[in-house]
């Protein structure tokens, strides 16, 4: 009964040690698989700054207790209009990899994915009041920038995205949306109105049409593949029943092979020293024998004549 507690601490030691190397596996991917990652608090919170359209953004990864086996929350500040963040806290709450997150999911995949949606599509800051600060660490081989430029730039960013500055609101929204410039005002409200003519103006942006590009470039990939799989599919076949041929070859030579290695042995005591020894004094005595019956019988015949 004494033992019990001593048992039920050794397994959650070491059930302790097996969570702390996972958790440091996950930490390793976010440095692997991301670049500029600041240690703010040792295995607990992890700082990844990024540049898209011009400003810094931050994402900051706060591991809990019982990180890997539940989500990590990730904040991105300053804080974004996107459909993956909380508008109130910043928070990145239904991006695919944290829906989908399991114990075994990468945490660096899950953080790079997030970033490469920002960097692709810029979103529009929310709140832009305060400049971006980044902790560091001594020797931190990941924090290439260091948080004074940082800040500058996050307050340059900050400012000109403010909502008091009509002019550089108007040149974000060109930069994200650049054909709108070009519309006149019946066709923005015909944008607003008609399903449509919106649609089409959707098809025609240059970021749309990128991703069509690559779309289209994938399904001639995947076509390819499928053509080049087919192909080798009769020759995949050929070379299955090539096998299957050797096989039952090597088989019926395995068996021959045995029936010769029972002859040899029947052979090989056959013809053994000791056995032919033994069959020459056998054929000596039966020779001997005949010879004394052969003479027996001519004395016979010598005496009866």
């Amino acid at each position: 009964m004494k033992m019990l507690p001593r048992q039920q601490t050794a397994q959650q030691q070491q059930t302790q040690c097996k969570n702390l190397d996972f958790r440091k596996r996950q930490i390793d991917t976010l440095k692997v698989f991301n670049d500029n990652v600041v240690e703010v608090t040792e295995q607990e919170e992890y700082c990844i700054h990024f540049e898209t359209s011009g400003r810094t953004l931050v994402l900051t990864v706060q591991l809990g207790v019982n990180f890997p086996n539940e989500r990590p929350k990730i904040v991105i500040s300053p804080t974004v209009q996107h459909h993956w963040v909380n508008a109130a806290t910043g928070e990145v709450e239904t991006a695919p990899g944290l829906l989908n997150y399991s114990p075994h999911s990468d945490l660096g995949r899950v953080v790079q994915a997030i970033i490469r949606e920002f960097e692709r599509f810029p979103p529009p800051i929310v709140n832009s009041g305060s400049p971006i600060n980044i902790p560091t660490r001594a020797g931190n081989a990941n924090a290439t920038a260091t948080p004074t430029s940082i800040a500058a730039k996050s307050l340059d960013s900050s400012n000109e995205n403010s909502p008091l500055d009509s002019s550089k609101s108007c040149k974000l929204n060109e930069s994200s949306l650049p054909n709108l410039s070009t519309l006149s005002l019946d066709e923005l409200k015909q944008l607003d109105s008609d399903p449509q003519f919106f649609d089409d103006f959707i098809e025609e942006m240059s970021v749309v049409q990128h991703l069509n590009e690559e779309l289209d470039s994938m399904i001639n990939q995947v076509e390819i593949i499928s053509r080049e799989n087919e192909s080798k599919e009769t020759h995949l076949v050929e070379l299955k029943r090539k096998l299957s041929d050797d096989v039952t070859a090597l088989k019926n030579l395995g068996e021959k092979c045995d029936q010769l290695n029972k002859k040899y042995l029947k052979k090989s005591e056959e013809y053994a020293p000791q056995h032919i020894r033994v069959n020459n004094c056998y054929f000596l005595y039966t020779l001997n024998s005949a010879y004394l019956v052969y003479h027996g019988s001519l004395e016979n015949s010598e005496r009866n004549n």
